[in-house]
């Protein structure tokens, strides 16, 4: 029988075809072989007495009927083999009784039996067999000649019923198995039916009830909520686990490949031509899988609300310049010609650039994949009060059918796996999700066979550079929301970390996220917001410096907040460490690290449990013709620390989880020891920041420059006492406890107009 999968019935209920058919060939074998023993018996007047074979047959094809009727049906192979074996041997003794070759054709019994019995591969093994004994018999014992028809006319008839009746078996088999699929997804359909079914009933009698019972229905929404932030966690983790089983390991593949291609006199010499070209495909294919894993993750976190735009007053036109630069090699390559059209005047807008930088790019390169001659034009013009964005092509344009669901996930024009062009469905995707984000909206215009346009449009009015705000699904908010309808919070944050953490657990509120107090008091004089937050992390600030902010940004009724907020920089500053670094890392990034620590760096250590990505970093250190470092690498934690007493090393690259220990525990080992205390550490880690970070230590400050009332003093103390007690409780899977919840009722949202704050 072929390969196939056979589930453990399916196999019992074969075995019970091949026993009864087993038992109906026995009654059949042991009545031929009890005539052919009396026939041999018979008495007869005068004559020779009967041959050996006339002896052997009879006995032969009784003592296989017989074992197949009494041995047990647990040993029902051994038992047909047995069968087969003993009517081969009875088929050729026929075969040598009878005058001429003719008695061949016996042989093809036990070929048909073995088939029916044993699986169609028997028939491979009889076949070969019986023509080979037809052979023998034919040349040793009949006389015939090498050349005689009689002798290759058997053992061709035994070939081809061979032949039939592998092809019989393997059809019976193939019917078999076609049969047992439709009987079990004709059961699974069974079950399942009777399980909606009864969740029918069940809901049924749910709604008869919920007329009557509110509070059961309260119970059960608070149910659906917990189950919904399971869901959420669950969705996060899932993203962490892709991100490190397979941004790591396609780390190293694009690493190495880049270091064979790019640095060959480290292996002993150039390479030929052909090796670096199988090496430039290697590395092109996992960079186009690193971007698919990219693009994965982008979309877990757009629809966790985990995607955190950073805003910033940017040129429309000179963002379009760029992104059409980045793609121009690409376009001039394939014999294109790239144009560009930016309307003069445009307006400064407020935009997260590296997204819709992408989105540019994303349409750009969909457009040069799609065209094979003609030109590809990106332009940028106002209408209204919008800016438009368009990428034109002259390649094969898309069919009406499909404009409808290009933009929904993994959808294609052509989605069959013999498409022509490459690509995976996600790019038109991602860039949709990024300008919905943006307030804005996305659309195609396009003709079959004289090219496509797509078109996305911005805002012109002040976007609130936002974060999306967590719920149930994310949300774009128009950019013509007013700051009294939504409050809204200005956050001064280098860290993504942070930037996903306010989007996911602030709620009723803008999150505007800027990089620096600069930024911070344009952007506060633009959107009067209800609250400043400055993280201690990025911008370490003092009570008096904060009631100094309050008066220069003219804000005197506005609070704000100073705190640590979690991210790299605020990581680095708990572990006492010089840089941190998260995985995936590249050559370029590594070696910048390693350049803020002068020329006195020369040897390395590497204290990381991942062999290939220690091998990975020690090429990236060693593989430079200018500056080679010496690097030593250890897998566990005691090996690292033993080396650092063994001979200093002037910089360490330490990973956070380690086999034995994990990576803070080594970095107090090695600061206890003398040859340790002055060592730079690097930390390379893989894991998120958000959720792998302890309590941020440090003051939090709150102040507002015209002062606070003695009842929002009462307000604030209150919150404070509220926040610790949920605290106590903290749900599994957030961060310290946090789970998205709406504010409370008597919460207010922010401190409101009072006549002042400070603290």
């Amino acid at each position: 029988m072929t390969a196939r999968s056979v589930s453990l019935a399916q196999q019992e209920n074969l075995t019970d075809l091949r026993v009864q058919s087993l038992r109906l060939m026995a009654g059949f074998v042991g009545t031929i072989g009890l005539v052919w023993f009396l026939i041999v018996n018979w008495p007869a007047s005068g004559g020779d007495s009967p041959a050996l074979a006339a002896w052997l047959g009879g006995p032969l094809l009784i003592l296989a009927a017989a074992q197949a009727l009494i041995i047990p049906q647990r040993l029902s192979s051994l038992v047909s083999a047995l069968f087969v074996a003993c009517v081969s041997l009875a088929a050729g003794c026929g075969l040598l009784l009878l005058p001429s070759l003719q008695g061949a054709y016996l042989l093809i019994l036990p070929i048909i039996f073995g088939s029916v019995l044993l699986g169609e591969r028997a028939v491979f093994i009889l076949a070969p067999l019986a023509s080979v004994f037809s052979a023998v018999a034919g040349l040793h014992v009949f006389g015939l000649t090498p050349g005689s028809a009689a002798l290759w006319l058997p053992i061709i008839t035994t070939l081809m019923v061979a032949i039939a009746s592998w092809l019989s078996a393997r059809n019976l088999y193939t019917a078999l198995d076609w049969v047992w699929s439709g009987y079990e997804q004709a059961h699974a359909n069974e079950q399942l039916a009777r399980q909606q079914q009864g969740e029918l009933r069940q809901a049924l009698k749910a709604l008869d009830e919920a007329s009557y019972r509110l509070e059961r229905a309260n119970y059960m929404l608070t149910v659906a909520r917990d189950q919904a932030e399971e869901a959420r966690r669950l969705k996060q983790q899932f993203a962490q686990t892709i991100s490190h089983e397979l941004r790591t390991p396609l780390n190293l593949i694009v690493g190495f490949t880049e270091l064979l291609a790019g640095n060959p006199e480290y292996y002993g010499g150039k390479l030929p031509a052909a090796y670096v070209r199988d090496l430039s495909i290697v590395h092109r294919n996992a960079c186009h899988l690193q971007s698919l894993v990219n693009d994965v993750l982008d979309l877990a976190r757009i629809e966790a609300a985990q995607m955190a735009l950073q805003p910033e007053e940017t040129d429309p036109g000179l963002l379009l310049q760029e992104a059409a630069n980045t793609v121009r090699g690409q376009v001039e390559v394939h014999g294109l010609a790239l144009h560009t059209v930016i309307e003069p005047g445009l307006p400064r807008i407020w935009l997260d650039p590296n997204r819709i930088r992408q989105v540019l790019i994303n349409l750009l390169s969909n457009a040069l994949r799609f065209t094979e001659q003609g030109s590809i034009t990106a332009g940028v013009e106002r209408q209204r009060d919008e800016l438009v964005f368009s990428v034109a092509d002259t390649g094969a344009g898309i069919a009406p059918e499909y404009i409808a669901v290009i933009f929904e996930e993994f959808r294609q024009v052509d989605g069959t796996t013999r498409r022509r062009h490459g690509g995976t469905g996600l790019g038109l995707a991602i860039s949709r999700r990024f300008v919905e984000l943006h307030g804005g909206h996305i659309w195609v215009k396009s003709q079959v066979g004289q090219g496509s346009t797509f078109f996305f449009s911005l805002p012109l009015q002040q976007l609130h550079p936002i974060v999306s705000p967590t719920g149930p699904a994310p949300v774009s908010h128009s950019a013509t929301t007013t700051p009294c309808e939504v409050p809204v919070l200005v956050a001064v944050t280098r860290s993504p970390a942070a930037a996903s953490l306010l989007s996911r657990y602030t709620h009723g509120l803008h999150t505007v996220i800027v990089p620096d107090l600069e930024q911070g008091r344009r952007t506060a004089s633009q959107l009067a917001p209800q609250a400043i937050l400055i993280d201690q992390s990025s911008a370490p600030m003092s009570l008096g410096e904060l009631q100094r902010l309050g008066k220069e940004w003219s804000l005197s009724q506005t609070p704000f907040i100073a705190c640590p907020l979690p991210g790299e920089e605020s990581l680095r500053q708990q572990l006492a460490v010089d840089a941190y670094l998260i995985k995936p890392i590249s050559k370029a990034s590594l070696w910048d690290t390693l350049r803020r620590f002068g020329e006195n760096i020369d040897r390395v250590l590497i204290i990381d449990d991942d062999v290939d990505f220690a091998k990975l970093v020690s090429r990236m250190l060693t593989g430079n013709a200018v500056r080679r470092y010496q690097v030593v690498s250890a897998s566990t934690g005691r090996e690292g620390i033993a080396l650092v007493q063994h001979r200093r090393p002037d910089l360490i690259l330490l990973d956070m989880v380690l086999p034995d220990m994990n990576g803070a525990q080594v970095l107090a080992s090695i600061r206890a020891l003398p040859e340790g205390r002055q060592v730079p550490v690097v930390i390379v880690s893989a894991q998120d920041e958000l959720s792998s970070s302890n309590a941020s230590p440090g003051a939090t400050i709150i102040s507002r420059a015209s002062g606070l009332s003695p009842v929002e003093i009462v307000r604030l103390v209150e919150t404070v006492v509220e926040m610790a007690i949920k605290t106590d409780g903290k749900r599994p899977g957030h961060p310290e406890g946090l789970a998205p919840r709406p504010v409370s009722p008597e919460m207010p949202p922010h401190l409101g107009t009072g006549p002042g704050l400070s603290a």
